[in-house]
């Protein structure tokens, strides 16, 4: 098939748009998250419910990522090889992006989520200390989920070792 295929650039296409859907929500979702930090309980647990729920297909198109990434090489008719370097890095940045996911993300924003409940409706997320501790885990694993996307990115680009 090759890298000129139509099931090839469709394939891509559905890798890009997962990447642009999956960590473009990642991304704007840190925006609302700081916001809501800086809100009243009240304001704070809506917003902290829209980016949870809007993280979960988030969620589902960075899981895509992967097997599309996959797909890719095995159409490449032999352009791509899962032994190329760039290959098995891009594989490793996107399980620590998806640990970090799990691990950092996803636990802070339930007890963002938990704090943002349990307080008064008027009393500011900031001013309790199981939410800064969570927002500093969110914080933490955005940022980290951040700059690896750029790292990926660049191995996307550059495809060192190819």
């Amino acid at each position: 098939m090759g890298t000129g295929s139509a099931l090839y650039r469709i394939v891509l296409l559905l890798h890009i748009l997962a990447v642009i859907v999956g960590f473009g929500g990642v991304i704007t979702h840190g925006f609302y998250n700081a916001k809501a930090f800086r809100s009243i309980a009240r304001t704070a647990g809506e917003l902290v419910a829209a980016t949870r729920n809007a993280g979960k297909i988030a969620e589902y198109a960075i899981y895509a990522v992967l097997p599309l990434g996959i797909v890719l090489i095995a159409v490449s008719d032999n352009a791509y090889s899962m032994g190329d370097p760039w290959v098995s890095a891009s594989f490793l940045v996107w399980f620590l992006m998806v640990g970090a996911l799990h691990g950092a993300v996803r636990p802070a924003i339930k007890t963002l989520a938990e704090r943002a409940g349990a307080l008064s409706p008027d009393t500011v997320l900031d001013t309790d200390p199981a939410a800064v501790a969570a927002s500093k885990k969110l914080m933490i694993g955005e940022s980290a989920s951040q700059v690896l996307l750029v790292i990926a990115v660049i191995l996307m680009i550059w495809k060192p070792g190819a």
